[in-house]
């Protein structure tokens, strides 16, 4: 997978998410799941969510300021993690965590739709026959 760029959607929220956390050299942040999310009527967004693993191996206190911090900010959708099966599926020892949905929208390109010349023509198919009425007649 190429590696994220400034412009990146994801780069953008994983950024926005490591800004209003504090310490965040001392928190490791890592994508553990992609959700899709149903395009809007208009089809012109493409959604997602993303699961982010907000975890500090070294130093669980700054876990707790991390998930307080969050909580203060009241737009992030957070969750616990509760599963051993997490920490079994990542191959690491269980330690303090949380998980933080995050929704991720890119615009997708509208395509040109030309506009009508003329009216439309309908053409009519004769049952009988198996044939248009206006096709020319058998040699």
């Amino acid at each position: 997978m190429p590696p994220a760029t400034p412009d990146d959607v994801l780069a953008a929220a994983l950024s926005g998410l490591s800004a209003d956390l504090p310490a965040a050299d001392a928190v490791t942040v890592e994508v553990v799941g992609l959700t899709p999310r149903h395009c809007d009527h208009e089809r012109n967004q493409s959604r997602a969510n993303v699961s982010v693993l907000v975890t500090a191996p070294e130093a669980p206190g700054h876990v707790v300021d991390a998930l307080l911090a969050l909580q203060t900010k009241a737009t992030y959708e957070i969750d616990e993690v509760t599963e051993p099966a997490w920490w079994t599926a990542l191959g690491r020892t269980p330690q303090a965590a949380f998980l933080v949905r995050l929704d991720v929208e890119q615009p997708l390109p509208t395509r040109q739709v030309p506009i009508v010349q003329h009216p439309l023509e309908a053409l009519t198919y004769d049952r009988t026959t198996h044939t248009r009425p206006d096709a020319p007649a058998p040699a």
